[in-house]
């Protein structure tokens, strides 16, 4: 059974992700055709280092506040589900665009 990688729901953003932490830099490794987002963290997965950076990192890609972005799943695991609340339902294909601006751009 297949999980889908992005849902939206009424005011919220669903966001699967693969976290590489202790990397030489921040970077995203990869989308793939499901959406799929596969990271490089430079943080060390101790004490939410990591995660801190993740949001980080995501919050100057996504240009969003990071009090609209949250960990709910996989705070101590390299598979996390980050809810991004959302304004519009335009905002789901906007950040997966600027995630793969963000691959080419490198």
């Amino acid at each position: 059974m297949s999980k889908k990688t992005i849902v939206h729901t009424t005011t919220n953003l669903l966001l699967h992700i693969h976290v590489r932490p202790n990397a030489k830099t921040n970077a995203i490794r990869e989308i793939d055709s499901d959406n799929q987002v596969r990271m490089d963290i430079a943080a060390d997965a101790q004490d939410g280092k990591a995660n801190h950076e993740l949001i980080d990192f995501l919050k100057s890609i996504l240009k969003i506040p990071s009090n609209r972005m949250e960990i709910i799943h996989g705070h101590k695991q390299r598979d996390k589900v980050l809810r991004i609340s959302t304004t519009t339902t335009n905002d789901e294909n906007d950040f997966i665009e600027r995630l793969r601006n963000e691959i080419t751009s490198k």
